[in-house]
């Protein structure tokens, strides 16, 4: 089976790369030749909020508080990066990007 091989050659990369055990490792391959798409999902979300966090440092300065951002991500829950942008830092940039593309987005 091609995936069988390809997840355990991926879970004994992990497992010699990353601190984790093989059994954890294993699952994490097996979801990720699963389900591709949810890695590059994964890592977009990723580079999103570092650049936030980036942004934000930036402007507040001195001022930043890294648990508030945190807090901040964590109370306002499971909505666009780009709304949270806008909610802490004013930026609309990101926010005018997804409403000139209309209804040509689909999720």
């Amino acid at each position: 089976m091609l995936n069988g091989r390809y997840a355990q050659r991926r879970a004994d990369e992990l497992a010699r790369l990353v601190p984790m055990d093989m059994g954890t490792a294993h699952e994490e391959a097996s979801f990720f030749a699963s389900d591709p798409g949810q890695a590059i999902t994964y890592q977009i979300g990723k580079l999103q909020i570092l650049r936030f966090l980036s942004d934000a440092r930036l402007q507040h300065g001195e001022r930043f508080n890294l648990r508030a951002f945190h807090d901040s991500l964590w109370i306002n829950g499971n909505v666009p990066i780009s709304l949270h942008r806008w909610e802490m830092l004013g930026p609309r940039d990101d926010v005018h990007t997804l409403d000139s593309a209309g209804g040509r987005l689909t999720l």
